[in-house]
């Protein structure tokens, strides 16, 4: 197996397990009262989910030529491998717009506030910077992921197509 085969199989299985427990939460949301959001975010989530599903397919049949992908697995693949490549740059443009805005509404009160309380805000500012620094890291790694993902499958896919072709080509010829 090169490299590239070995990084697709690795973030399938870990956007396979990210992506199911992000939907099991917003299942569970959705169970506890907030259906609007957990809808939204059970569309937005099961998508790259069922991409990571589709990848594993295509894996299986890249390792198991005895393995055949159902008809429709290939358009699915491309289908959910656009969306899943723009729920993964909304997720970096989420972690850009949180570098951007981190400070600026701390900023503006921190002019009208007394020394004591600018003490305080100081303190907020520490603990919230290093949530919010955390949680941009974790936007930013899982949307990389995805996309990554997202382009190893459509490449590998690529691949598995002309393997397809080259295999009915040999058919044809020693059928003739």
């Amino acid at each position: 197996m090169t490299f590239r085969f070995k990084l697709f199989k690795a973030l399938t299985g870990i956007n396979l397990f990210i992506t199911g427990f992000f939907v099991m939460m917003n299942f569970a949301s959705m169970l506890m009262g907030a259906f609007g959001q957990g809808l939204v975010s059970i569309v937005m989530f099961g998508g790259v989910f069922i991409h990571a599903i589709l990848s594993a397919y295509l894996q299986r049949s890249l390792q198991d030529p005895s393995f055949t992908l159902k008809e429709n697995t290939p358009g699915g693949i491309r289908i959910m491998g656009g969306y899943t490549i723009l729920i993964g740059a909304l997720m970096l443009l989420c972690a850009i717009a949180i570098f951007i805005v981190m400070n600026l509404d701390l900023k503006q009160v921190s002019s009208q506030i007394t020394d004591e309380q600018r003490e305080q805000l100081e303190t907020i500012r520490s603990l919230r910077g290093a949530a919010m620094t955390m949680m941009q890291f974790v936007l930013f790694l899982y949307g990389a992921s995805i996309i990554t993902n997202a382009l190893l499958s459509l490449s590998f896919l690529q691949q598995w197509k002309k393997k397809q072709e080259d295999d009915k080509h040999i058919d044809l010829d020693l059928d003739a």
